[in-house]
């Protein structure tokens, strides 16, 4: 390249005053001459096209605080992003200090070396080859790990220069700690975890425009978070998407048609458009947030209509794997459900009776008509007076003793019909719309955020080494619920399901006079409730049905 091609491709206020700086500074012009068929100067972000939710130009030219670019296969979003992060680095941000980290991050250390920085950011030119400084690239384990670039060739006011960090989600939370770093593009889906701490690691600049993510969220579990953060959205964030239809100009003949021909339809969305995914293989297909889930008009007790009967429903637990969950609910005299609070809990150092206490805390916030007697037996017993509105509390069967120590304390505690698959066709068809009211049979409130969850995250086990409990999206799935993420839709299950059933309100189900006749009683541990009318009347009745 000559004097008179590099001053061609110059927009006019440029071109006037580069003869000077070329012939004073023959660098410059090397590095300009070297880097002018690079698509750091040639690439050009396409229109916005919001009606097809593609908006790549934005994405690329707007400095956001923090943006996410979520598209779907092969929409550009890589591309965009690696053009996005030259820019940056190369134009509109100097370094403030001498190799000033930047980090690129994507699941694998082969796919962000193979893929970020060789094929995008150096193969296609983003980064000239002439702005790396080659003589200090380091590795680490076989693979580039760190790539410095050269400090900005004039117009300098730090001397500092950027370093790319080339890192991998498979590190772990840990290793992205403590370091103070400019700025970050993360591509493919990531752990939250891993997305605060490197945030944490921008704190001494927080540069716009240096901090973005890219992916295609085909993982539903690493989409939650991010579709709760759309809800409510920091300030100076932003979200756009990128569609593959609008990008096929860049793709070989035919493989637009091929490739979505073998995506099933309900990941076409998400694979095109970049459109939140839910899970494949998911139970309670017609749990929608939109209309089950409500925010206004419940705050208090006083805001229950009367007349209702209320339940609770109860699944044991003691860990960070499976907590204590426990769910408060009442059906009015149509039939439908309002499940308007939760407990939820990982504290291992509680014991039932801790548990139980929290609980009844919550039944005297809701209006349950009683008291808690600290002066009761062995430390204390819910003493409920007399209502026909304020029933059982459900429970996982597996744990008679922890059953009568529900009953034992007031609580009403009884063993929940455990027949799984009844319960859940029970709970789908409390999703359904009522008729007669135009809403579901079964509304949760926004305050029961872990059954919200795992009503979207509850799903069948997959085919493949089903007890592994690690795997997602099973395309074949067995008839048996993954064991994860389940424990308050569990409670939310034995409510249901035991309520509905014992008043013959499910299909298959018994009249609540059957109901009654087929009761089997469980054994109360003599030595300990002997005394205890109340507590042998209320742990009396479980059934022998999918026990």
């Amino acid at each position: 390249m000559n004097l008179n091609e590099a001053l061609a491709g110059l927009p006019p206020e440029l071109a006037a005053h580069a003869p000077d700086v070329f012939r004073e500074h023959p660098a410059i012009f090397n590095r300009f001459a070297q880097s002018g068929d690079a698509d750091f100067w040639q690439f050009t972000p396409r229109p916005d096209r919001p009606d097809m939710f593609d908006e790549q130009a934005s994405f690329c030219y707007n400095q956001d605080t923090i943006a996410f670019n979520i598209g779907g296969n092969a929409s550009g979003t890589t591309e965009a992003s690696a053009w996005k992060a030259a820019k940056f680095m190369l134009e509109i941000q100097e370094a403030p200090r001498k190799d000033t980290p930047y980090w690129i991050a994507s699941n694998t250390y082969e796919q962000v070396e193979d893929v970020c920085w060789k094929e995008k950011l150096l193969g296609h030119g983003h980064i000239p080859a002439s702005e790396v400084d080659w003589a200090r690239i380091r590795y680490s384990g076989g693979h580039i790990s760190k790539i410095p670039l050269l400090p900005w060739a004039f117009n300098s006011k730090t001397g500092g220069n950027w370093q790319i960090e080339l890192k991998s989600f498979e590190q772990g939370r840990t290793a992205l700690q403590a370091k103070s770093i400019g700025g970050f593009w993360f591509s493919e889906q990531f752990p939250l975890d891993r997305f605060l701490e490197t945030i944490r690691g921008c704190r001494d600049y927080f540069f716009p425009g240096s901090m973005f993510c890219e992916f295609t969220p085909i993982d539903p579990e690493l989409s939650m978070w991010v579709e709760q953060i759309m809800d409510e959205m920091p300030e100076g964030w932003r979200f756009y998407r990128c569609n593959t239809e609008c990008n096929r100009v860049n793709l070989a003949d035919g493989w637009f048609e091929s490739f979505f021909a073998a995506v099933p339809d309900e990941m076409r969305e998400t694979r095109m458009t970049g459109a939140l995914a839910s899970f494949e293989g998911v139970i309670f297909s017609g749990f929608n947030i939109a209309i089950h889930v409500f925010d206004d008009g419940l705050d208090c007790s006083d805001d229950i209509p009367r007349g209702v009967f209320h339940y609770r429903g109860l699944d044991w637990g003691a860990s960070i794997e499976h907590p204590f969950a426990c769910v408060f609910g009442y059906r009015d005299g149509i039939g439908d459900w309002v499940i308007y609070d939760e407990y939820w809990s990982i504290d291992q150092t509680a014991i039932t009776f801790d548990h139980i206490r929290a609980i009844a805390e919550i039944m005297e916030r809701w209006g349950y008509p009683g008291h808690w007697d600290d002066k009761a037996e062995k430390g204390g017993a819910w003493r409920q007076d007399q209502s026909p509105h304020h029933l059982e509390c459900f429970c996982d069967p597996s744990r008679p003793n922890e059953i009568n120590e529900l009953a034992f304390r007031g609580l009403k505690g009884m063993p929940a019909g455990n027949d799984v698959f009844k319960g859940i066709d029970c709970i789908r068809s409390l999703l359904k719309v009522n008729p007669a009211t135009g809403r579901p049979r079964l509304r949760i409130h926004a305050r029961c955020k872990h059954l919200i969850q795992e009503m979207r995250k509850y799903r069948w086990l997959r085919g493949k080494k089903p007890t592994s409990g690690t795997l997602l999206n099973p395309k074949v799935a067995l008839p048996m619920p993954l064991k994860r993420d389940d424990d308050t839709v569990d409670g939310a299950r034995y409510m249901l399901y035991s309520a509905e059933r014992g008043r013959g309100a499910v299909p298959g189900s018994m009249s609540h006079r059957d109901f009654a006749a087929k009761k089997t009683g469980i054994q109360l541990s003599a030595p300990r409730y002997r005394g205890d009318r109340t507590a042998r009347k209320t742990a009396a009745v479980f059934t022998k049905e999918g026990s």
